[in-house]
């Protein structure tokens, strides 16, 4: 009787203050609205055909009765929500009020927000101590879990990086031609398109991150060098030797790739499960869609479009960590740089840093 007395208690100061709403409502209303109460012994059938009803009607005032739950709706919004079971009940109130009490062996827990009065039946009498405890927290009580939104990934955004050569072999080739200015070696990544599948069905924390995405790669030379083709062939052009009057200031080579990521994102809920922790790894397809060298000299700018040997599809292994809007990522070539055969041994890898998450 004490449960009861309490749930009914917290319904009915919840209830009053939308009491004279709901009547004016019912009375002035052209459509006939109903009240359905279903008890948890009902039979499926007939459970199912009220449900049914239920969901055709989106402004009707309904209070459902489910087992050891009650549901209070008005405009198909949860007003109250009330569980029962063997060692105390748990109320909540729209989407802040929560109040529960829990019975032990000689303790009666009463909690509402931030305070918790526990009574307590000892051999001397009853006693009451108030205590502070920590405001509700959702990971803790399933009960008072708001239904949490889609699978969110960290794919889409601008990025920028470095980028670097790997497993060097220069056999047959000039040593080192393409070794870089490492610094000025810039990565540029547009990841403009993001679609996610979670992979869990009451959670949000697992899922799949696919899309579409735009990156730059600019191999900055260390050496006063460009690339050129002969005999189907990537060989350096030493430009000192070629122009000697030409003041060199940079001189790179730039792809461009449309890229197209498939990764497995763990997201680990910190402070309250509003803040996480993020970590993925995965594969990263690339089609070519230009490559150019660049010389810039004597106040000119010199341009030679071509494929120098690029592959024309590339595949990578990507990590990715962050915190919120932060994140880093690496990037590490499971192919390499030139076609087989038509170009020095070179895999690439970028290091970077999301600046803007979309």
């Amino acid at each position: 009787m004490k449960r009861l007395f309490i749930i009914s208690l917290a319904i009915s100061l919840c209830f009053g203050a939308f009491a004279q709403n709901t009547t004016d409502t019912l009375k002035n209303d052209t459509i006939k609205k109903k009240i359905i109460v279903k008890d948890s012994w009902s039979n499926k059938k007939e459970k199912k055909h009220v449900e049914e009803k239920e969901s055709e009607k989106q402004n009707v005032f309904i209070r459902k009765v489910d087992q050891d739950t009650v549901k209070v709706e008005f405009m198909n919004k949860d007003l109250i929500k009330a569980v029962e079971d063997g060692n105390g009940a748990k109320v909540k109130v729209g989407k802040i009020g929560k109040f529960a009490y829990k019975e032990d062996r000689d303790t009666t827990k009463i909690r509402l927000g931030g305070k918790q009065i526990n009574i307590i039946d000892g051999w001397n009498g009853t006693r009451i101590k108030v205590q502070k405890v920590h405001p509700w927290d959702p990971n803790q009580d399933e009960f008072f879990v708001e239904k949490e939104p889609d699978f969110r990934g960290h794919w889409a955004g601008f990025e920028m990086g470095i980028n670097a050569f790997d497993k060097e072999d220069y056999t047959g080739y000039p040593n080192d031609f393409m070794e870089l200015d490492v610094i000025k070696s810039i990565a540029v990544n547009l990841n403009f398109l993001q679609y996610d599948i979670s992979l869990q069905k009451n959670r949000n924390t697992i899922g799949l991150v696919t899309g579409l995405g735009l990156e730059w790669n600019n191999y900055r030379f260390d050496n006063d060098i460009t690339l050129a083709k002969e005999a189907g062939q990537i060989l350096p052009v030493d430009l000192q030797a070629a122009y000697p009057d030409w003041d060199i200031k940079k001189t790179k080579l730039t792809s461009l790739y449309l890229t197209v990521p498939l990764l497995l994102e763990f997201q680990i809920p910190v402070k309250y499960n509003q803040r996480r922790v993020h970590l993925s790894a995965g594969l990263v397809g690339g089609l070519r869609l230009g490559t150019h060298t660049k010389i810039k000299h004597s106040g000119n700018k010199d341009k030679d479009h071509d494929d120098f040997n690029l592959k024309a599809f590339r595949y990578s292994a990507q990590a990715r960590i962050g915190y919120r809007s932060l994140n880093l990522f690496a990037t590490y070539g499971l192919t390499e740089l030139f076609e087989s055969n038509k170009g020095p041994e070179l895999t690439p890898f970028t290091v970077g840093i999301t600046l803007i998450t979309f």
